[in-house]
């Protein structure tokens, strides 16, 4: 036969073939998302359950949990703060529960660095302040800049600018999602930490007049009903505290804001909401379009960090017990408040729910 008698495809035929590997692609596309999602929650389940280990050990060693934050550092001789004018009942400005429970988490070789760290600053009224490390304190500063794969949850990727509180030449401290449940309602107010019915396994400013964690025999409700830990969607801007890994208020959750529990939410409420947002410790871009990092940073209304992911349908927390579970973000807020509380015994009172904002899902 002559090659002139050959045929190649005629264009429609190419047009054909085309569609249907696109058709293919289009029903195979989905699928590989849902396997790469599957992965990226099975990785991040085994991190809360990783950090619910290492709280447990901690227990074990000291009888309590490690506090939520502290101000707590070394005075110039070296020796341990025990009070002063400010008094050790501020936790803004000083080390985190994950600073506390290092050691556990295997990096034994990163707390030493920190406390090392810690020495080299020089007294700032028998106390310090991450805020006030700098390039030339060297070990401080390498240990704020290390990274903790280990607390951090691949669905919640991306970009993010280390945080950085003030100065530029402060060290950029990376971001973390898993997150300690400071309070059924405002995580900052005295009154609501006071309150057993409110309170959580952590708490800032109580009990003693200080930051403290609970003891799991404080857990009326069983410690496996209540949260210890909880999902957080790291902050992407430098200003904001939200994840920021070392930092005391940058890894908490809450059920509420405002001193007088005006807002109440459940994971994943909708931030495009101004009643709504988050309200850390610090925060920035309140007009950011990301419809999950909107906050408002005012002195009136800080105390509330609802529980976050990028995961969807909900998030994952880590019982008292060191259960993890995945919690729909369609839970009813009775029963949200409830397990974040830690001696509720399943009551709460009428008032508490029928007369707050209830913050809705997106």
């Amino acid at each position: 036969m002559s090659w002139r008698n050959r045929r190649g495809f005629t264009l429609v035929e190419l047009l054909v073939v085309i569609a249907i590997i696109g058709v293919l692609v289009a029903l195979l596309l989905p699928a590989v998302q849902a396997a790469r999602e599957a992965a990226r929650r099975s990785q991040c389940a085994n991190n809360f359950k990783q950090a619910a280990l290492a709280l447990h050990n901690y227990h074990d060693t000291f009888n309590e949990l490690p506090p939520p934050g502290t101000r707590w550092g070394f005075q110039r001789d070296d020796t341990p703060y025990a009070g002063g004018s400010f008094g050790p009942n501020s936790s803004s400005n000083a080390h985190s529960w994950v600073v506390s429970t290092l050691p556990f988490l295997e990096q034994q070789p990163l707390s030493d660095l920190y406390w090392a760290g810690v020495r080299e600053i020089a007294g700032y009224r028998a106390w310090y302040r991450i805020r006030d490390t700098r390039a030339e304190h060297p070990q401080m500063f390498q240990a704020l800049r290390t990274e903790l794969p280990t607390l951090q949850c691949p669905s919640d990727g991306g970009r993010k600018e280390p945080a950085k509180l003030s100065s530029g030449s402060e060290p950029g401290m990376p971001r973390i999602n898993v997150a300690v449940n400071a309070s059924a309602g405002n995580a900052f107010s005295w009154g609501n930490n006071a309150t057993p019915g409110i309170r959580s396994l952590f708490s800032y400013n109580y009990p003693r007049g200080h930051s403290n964690g609970s003891r799991f025999a404080e857990a009326l409700d069983g410690t496996s009903n209540v949260v210890m830990l909880a999902e957080i969607i790291a902050a992407d801007r430098e200003r904001d505290t939200r994840g920021a890994w070392a930092y005391a208020t940058g890894t908490f959750i809450s059920g509420g804001a405002r001193t007088d529990l005006r807002y109440l939410f459940t994971p994943n409420v909708n931030a495009l909401d101004n009643d709504c947002r988050d309200r850390p410790g610090r925060c920035s871009s309140p007009r950011s379009p990301d419809r999950q990092l909107r906050c408002s940073g005012s002195d009136a209304s800080r105390g509330g960090n609802a529980s976050r992911s990028r995961h969807p349908g909900g998030v994952h927390v880590a019982m008292g017990d060191g259960s993890v579970q995945f919690v729909s973000e369609t839970i009813s807020l009775r029963e949200w408040i409830l397990m974040l509380a830690q001696a509720a015994q399943g009551q709460l009172a009428d008032r508490f729910l029928n007369s707050e904002q209830r913050c809705s899902q997106f």
